[in-house]
């Protein structure tokens, strides 16, 4: 049988994705893509109410095309109900991914041992420089707003040894860049007694040339580890990236969205992170327009926003989700969280603009991660600044540019000679 993915969401969603193909192909089945395909799984997100309708929308089609079509990933988990009168072969929630051995048949053509092999090792992606590995799934957070809480559940942590063997084939594969992820990595280890810095210290243990991306930490938890973080970021091998959502610059807000930190919370371990890496990109989420957000909390927000001045920053107006505590609350009108959007995303590029027109003149070294639009190559440096070079390179390959131009969202770069 030829089988199609189709991924939405996360990078956590993207692991899951990975696994996925392991099985698929463990049962002795072709990847293929949807034109070719005889099944098609849709690995889904929920996080926002646009994301779950284009995604519905997605497997309405597949279903009106004829396609045998599994629905797995968070719309499973966190609303099964959605499912129920659609005509698939069945559905897998992120905790039972192992369901989708019982739902496409095994050809025979694979010996058992094979399969198992297989099944359980994450396909390791070919050609490409960037792979995400998922240490942990779950929190330890009750959000008020939070549908992935449903989904996801309470935190589970991966083995290190685990988690560094699969590092381990990812880097000797020749990937460059490791993306850690779950839905909070500062809390990784505290249902297990370990830690996100003493992964990171076996991590960067890992022979070969690559680098650590860690992904999104809530301020809650990386409160308590701040110290043993810091000196995790000085390995050569993990990004000077700190993504470190705040959703709020109101501490009534946080309160009513029970993020169970304070602004100065996320103030000192952003500013502890610059201080000690002055070029390192700092990254931070907001949600505009939660239902007891006034125009005042708004403000104190546009605020942070102007006195922190995080690089990189992702806007979400606020979404009533299904199952949350949040949805029992009166949502304020569109047009009010349109504009508060619209606002906070304007200071935001101004400010971007401003900081990244300052590298204008700078030679670094960088390491292509993916291919860009219209002949382009995306690279990173050391900090993940992402630079645009205006000409195809081979992926993983490693440069030293000359930075040219800058943009609200990018730099512009141009090679000077290749570093290795």
């Amino acid at each position: 049988m030829r089988v199609h993915l189709k991924t939405y969401g996360c990078t956590a969603n993207q692991a899951d994705s990975r696994r996925i193909l392991s099985m698929v192909r463990g049962l002795g089945h072709t990847i293929s893509s949807e034109v070719e395909a005889d099944a098609v799984i849709v690995n889904t997100c929920t996080v926002t109410g646009q994301t779950e309708r284009k995604v519905m929308r997605e497997i309405d089609r597949l279903i009106g095309a004829g396609m045998d079509v599994i629905v797995a990933g968070c719309i499973p988990a966190a609303q099964p109900e959605e499912l129920r009168d659609l005509d698939i072969l069945g559905s897998v929630t992120p905790k039972s991914l192992d369901r989708i051995r019982r739902l496409l048949p095994d050809d025979g053509g694979v010996s058992a041992r094979e399969r198992e092999r297989c099944s359980s090792e994450p396909i390791i992606p070919e050609n490409a420089a960037v792979a995400p590995v998922e240490i942990a799934t779950g929190c330890v957070g009750r959000c008020s707003y939070c549908i992935v809480k449903r989904a996801r559940g309470d935190l589970q942590s991966r083995p290190i040894e685990e988690i560094v063997e699969e590092v381990s084939k990812l880097v000797a594969s020749g990937v460059w860049e490791i993306q850690l992820t779950s839905q909070d990595t500062a809390c990784y280890g505290w249902d297990t007694g370990s830690s996100l810095p003493e992964l990171l210290s076996e991590l960067s243990k890992v022979g070969g040339d690559f680098r650590i991306r860690i992904g999104m930490m809530n301020p809650a938890t990386a409160r308590s580890i701040t110290d043993e973080l810091i000196e995790a970021y000085r390995s050569e091998k993990v990004y000077k990236f700190l993504h470190l959502p705040v959703q709020s610059g109101s501490e009534k807000v946080l309160i009513d969205m029970r993020r169970e930190y304070s602004v100065k919370d996320y103030q000192m371990i952003s500013r502890r992170f610059t201080d000690n890496f002055p070029l390192g990109v700092v990254s931070t989420d907001f949600i505009v327009g939660y239902p007891t957000e006034t125009d005042a909390d708004f403000l104190k927000t546009l605020k942070l926003l102007r006195e922190m001045q995080p690089l990189k920053v992702n806007i979400t107006r606020y979404s009533k989700r299904p199952h949350t505590d949040a949805s029992r609350l009166q949502d304020l009108p569109e047009r009010v969280k349109k504009e508060r959007s619209r606002r906070l995303t304007e200071e935001h590029l101004r400010i971007a603009r401003e900081i990244l027109s300052r590298y204008i003149g700078e030679v670094c070294k960088v390491t292509v991660t993916t291919r860009g639009r219209d002949h382009t190559s995306i690279a990173r440096d050391d900090n993940y600044r992402y630079i645009v070079i205006k000409e195809r390179l081979p992926l993983g390959s490693r440069h030293t540019v000359k930075i040219t131009g800058a943009k609200s969202t990018y730099l512009i770069g141009e090679r000077v000679t290749r570093a290795t």
